[in-house]
Order: structure tokens, then C-alpha cells, then sequence
């Protein structure tokens, strides 16, 4: 995961290069003078304010991305807010420069790598989640939780319970608990995940790098989980120790 990729800002002729939504081997460009941006109404009525100062400003802007694989050629559209910040104009002066950013996206790009293994049901709550982190965190981290509930699934973690002698859901937070009774390090991971889950879903309040932390970690559990990273990588290195080992004694 890149993260710089999604703390960076829109100009008028630049933007983030985001991987395509569609081949996923290209990268996202800005389409040459598609940005296009209107200084709201609220934002041109302070200006008459005594104390206004330019970076009050806010402006509303779209604009379109396309793949740079000559093959794939996926149009992207963007669209979100603005304001200015300043610059040196390189004469000892200073300018203001408009910036943007994304509040909107479709078709969104995947922030993090989604191993091909990963079920479809897993995949669906990933992408709400991708989508949402630019306009409401935390709703994306809600989807990161629900995400939680459909990969317990796949993995076959007990759903239910006999409780005075009726079956009852299990929460989450149990499950989890379970899973980590055979994964204890990844399982560890999930449940901070499921914790930033519950404040996005109950409180709303998501820090960005809270957000891009609990993607990152999901794209380590997910290799862990699906692809058994780790348990390949030893497998690997046993192989390669049993051939060549001796060779060198």
C-alpha cells in the first residue's frame, strides 16, 4: 500500500497517480484541461468580511482521470472541494494557489491489494470501504467492520452459539477471539481493526491516518489469511537451506 497516494492533493494540471479500477497495471492521469472549478457562493460572500483572508476560500471541482495503459484507457471522474494555499511567487513575493480534494470517485481504485483469492462477498465491503474513505471515514471504517464480519465467514470462524438452549449469533469481537485461538498474530490485528470499526459505525469521528492504518494492517491480514504469506516465504527458505546448506559446510 501506497500511502502517499491518498494524503496527496489535486492541482490543475496534476493528480495523484492512483492505480487503474479496471487493469489494475496502469496508472491514473489527470486528462489535460478537465479540471474545471466554481468558488462557492458562501465562500465569495465572506470576502467582504473585514477580517476575510484568501485561505477561507472554498471552491467545488470535477474532474476526469484516464489510465495511462495505452490498452486499457479506463476514464475515471473525480469530483470533491478546494482552497488556496500560498506559494512563493520567486520575486520575494507570494502567491495563492488553488488545491483540491477528492471527496468523490467512480470507478474508485482499490487503496490497498486485494489478494485474487479473496472472496467476493469480502471484496464487495472492501470497495464500499475504498470509496467511502473520501468523503465520510468514518462510514468507511463501518464497511472495514462489516468487511471483518464476511471474512470470519469465509474462514469458517463459529457463527453461532447454544445459549439456554437456544442458538445465538456470536458478535464480532468473539469471533475474532476464536479465529486467534489458531491465528494469534493475525487475529490480534483484526481486532484493532474492530475496534476502529465500532467508533466509525457508532461515533462517526475517523482520523485519515487512523483510516490508512487500519488498510494497511487489513492488506497484511489478507496476505496472511488467504495467501499464507508467511507460511510460503518459510517454505521457500526451508527449500532453498535443505538444497543448498551443505554446499557450503
Amino acid at each position: 500500500m501506497n500511502r502517499e497516494l491518498w494524503t496527496r492533493t489535486f492541482s490543475e494540471h496534476h493528480a495523484p497517480p492512483w492505480p487503474c479500477p479496471a487493469c489494475a497495471r496502469g496508472t491514473l492521469a489527470l486528462v489535460k484541461n478537465s479540471l474545471a472549478f466554481k468558488e462557492t457562493v458562501q465562500s465569495q460572500r465572506r470576502h467582504s468580511d473585514e477580517d476575510w483572508f484568501p485561505e477561507e476560500t472554498d471552491y467545488a471541482f470535477t474532474a476526469w482521470l484516464q489510465c495511462r495503459e495505452p490498452k486499457c484507457g479506463q476514464q475515471v471522474v473525480v469530483a470533491g472541494d478546494g482552497s488556496v494555499e500560498a506559494v512563493d511567487d520567486g520575486e520575494g513575493g507570494m502567491d495563492w494557489d488553488p488545491y483540491f480534494v477528492p471527496r468523490y470517485c467512480y470507478p474508485m481504485p482499490d487503496i490497498i491489494q486485494i489478494p485474487r483469492k479473496c472472496p467476493k462477498e469480502v471484496k464487495t465491503e472492501l470497495h464500499a470501504a475504498f470509496a467511502l474513505s473520501l468523503a465520510d471515514r468514518g462510514a468507511s471504517a463501518g464497511r472495514l467492520r462489516v468487511a471483518l464480519e464476511r471474512l470470519m465467514d469465509t474462514l469458517g470462524v463459529q457463527k453461532r452459539q447454544k445459549k439456554d438452549g437456544k442458538l445465538v449469533d456470536l458478535k464480532l469481537h468473539h469471533r475474532i477471539e476464536l479465529l486467534q485461538k489458531r491465528e494469534p498474530a493475525t487475529g490480534a490485528q483484526l481486532m484493532a481493526l474492530k475496534w476502529l470499526g465500532n467508533v466509525g459505525s457508532h461515533e462517526g469521528g475517523v482520523k485519515r491516518t487512523d483510516l490508512l492504518d487500519a488498510f494497511e494492517i487489513l492488506e497484511h491480514s489478507l496476505a496472511e489469511l488467504i495467501d499464507r504469506r508467511t507460511a510460503k516465504v518459510a517454505a521457500m527458505a526451508k527449500a532453498l537451506t535443505k538444497k543448498y546448506a551443505k554446499r557450503r559446510r
